[in-house]
């Protein structure tokens, strides 16, 4: 699929799998056979459809239809993605003498102890401490998060500069505002609660060598794996939109969103836009929320590249439980709804650069539209089966969540080990009934810029003098390495 080496395991990853008791053995064959079974009925459902199940009029013979119609384009589009993530090729990684400077910024708002666990993993890396500079900037927190920021600081003289915001702005304030400070000519962004390989900034920023990539997204993976299923689950998501959608999109040098946990920015491509990201409304109302998708659609329409590089790794925590997970895919899936209304217009209006990759662009912005809007028509379809012929719909509910599934697995199975490929099928059980409403409530709430897993910003309009002053005074004198 790519060229890089498959990355070591994480910590976390080989003191679980060392510990891995006879219990969750036992699930892993469970889920197995669990999907053997749903594969095989699967085939079975397509040497022999029983449409009648779900057709009662001329209403449900639409859906039908719409459902098959989908069904074939989207494996049509993976065969497509298929093709471009066998293509795809890391960035060559540069020497401590190629490597540009590098500007490191985290923002933190409330999360205590671990913002120092970040910073001390940026500063333990292999990038060279006379061209990296970090800014770590405490997001007007309530608990000790500052007091944590300056015992990290105090631990490695001279490599911190620390920045107090007097009130929580919001994650795209604090960035906007180390943005501002930067001296690099590269900015990293990392969150707060991500634990970088020691090679991750290496490798980040070897892509820059190209002159026409303005930003490039790391690979994240899953960091708290032993606290239930649903971190476990989401680390075999993580895989796929990682492994296989973003190397599928770095190949046409159009990645739809680089993550928040770890991404670079060329310094010169994004301090144009830096305002208007920042300033950026929807439907009237300030964005709160997306601010990783939201610079990455600005740097598109501006022409830039944006690529992948999957050997850039960096560990994220994830929630564990439903209440939490729903409320940061409600997020996360505002914001797609939200930049892929804003993308597909600006390219229908005609104001993209045209470049060869345009094209398989908007079929991205396409398909991941459709995806989002699908549940609207699947879900009704399915309550009505349900309701009619209960046994019968609750075995093609069955047979399709393994069978797409199955592609997921398949990735993290060659890329990371087949035992905890089963988690994709897990994940695809438990999509279908407790996740598949999220998308359709994003798309009606949209206008909706709450964070919802923490107090909300205050979304005052920005003044640029008041800004600066706080800036002014409330930077560290801590001085900063190779300055």
């Amino acid at each position: 699929m790519n060229n890089h080496s498959k990355p070591e395991q994480h910590p976390d990853t080989e003191t679980g799998a060392a510990k891995t008791s006879w219990k969750l053995k036992l699930v892993r064959i469970l889920i197995w056979t669990i999907a053997l079974v749903g594969l095989a009925e699967t085939l079975s459902i397509l040497q022999t459809p029983r449409y009648e199940v779900f057709v009662e009029g001329q209403l449900s013979c639409f859906l039908v239809i719409l459902g098959l119609s989908v069904s074939i384009g989207t494996l049509i589009y993976f065969l497509i993605q298929s093709v471009l993530a066998f293509l795809y090729r890391e960035a060559p990684i540069l020497s401590d003498a190629e490597l540009p400077r590098c500007t490191v910024i985290i923002p933190a708002f409330n999360e205590g102890e671990y913002v120092a666990t970040t910073l001390d993993s940026v500063l333990a890396g292999d990038y060279p401490p006379e061209k990296l500079e970090v800014i770590a900037i405490n997001d007007g927190s309530t608990d000790d998060t500052w007091a944590w920021m300056l015992r990290a600081a105090e631990r490695h003289p001279g490599r911190i500069r620390t920045v107090n915001l007097a009130r929580n702005g919001g994650k795209r304030h604090a960035l906007y505002e180390g943005f501002m400070l930067t001296s690099g000519e590269v900015v990293v962004t990392v969150d707060s609660d991500s634990i970088l390989a020691p090679d991750a900034l290496r490798r980040i920023v070897s892509p820059f060598r190209n002159p026409q990539v303005g930003a490039v997204a790391g690979n994240i993976r899953v960091t708290n794996l032993e606290e239930g299923i649903i971190p476990r689950m989401l680390d075999t998501v993580f895989a796929f939109g990682f492994e296989f959608m973003r190397t599928a999109q770095s190949v046409v040098h159009s990645v739809l969103c680089t993550p928040g946990a770890l991404s670079a920015y060329r310094t010169g491509a994004i301090r144009p836009l830096a305002r208007e990201w920042l300033e950026q409304r929807f439907l009237g109302k300030p964005s709160g929320i997306g601010e990783d998708r939201a610079i990455t659609s600005l740097l598109i329409r501006s022409g830039w590249s944006v690529t992948y590089q999957g050997s850039a790794m960096a560990f994220t925590k994830m929630p564990t439980s439903y209440p939490t997970l729903c409320k940061m895919l409600i997020r996360w899936c505002r914001s797609d709804v939200r930049e892929n209304l804003l993308m597909l217009s600006y390219c229908l209006r005609g104001r993209m650069p045209l470049t060869w990759w345009l094209p398989p662009l908007l079929l991205n912005l396409v398909f991941q539209s459709i995806t989002i809007l699908l549940p609207m028509f699947v879900l009704p379809m399915l309550l009505y089966g349900l309701v009619v012929r209960p046994l019968v719909s609750l075995g093609y509910l069955v047979a399709f969540s393994t069978l797409w599934s199955a592609l997921p697995a398949l990735v993290y199975a060659l890329r990371y080990g087949k035992a905890e490929a089963v988690w994709a099928f897990v994940y695809g059980l438990y999509c279908l009934p407790l996740l598949s409403w999220i998308s359709v409530y994003s798309f009606f709430t949209m206008r909706n810029s709450k964070w919802l897993t923490r107090p909300a910003a205050d979304p005052a309009e920005h003044d640029p003098e008041a800004e600066q002053e706080q800036l002014n005074s409330s930077c560290s004198a801590l001085p900063l390495s190779g300055k």
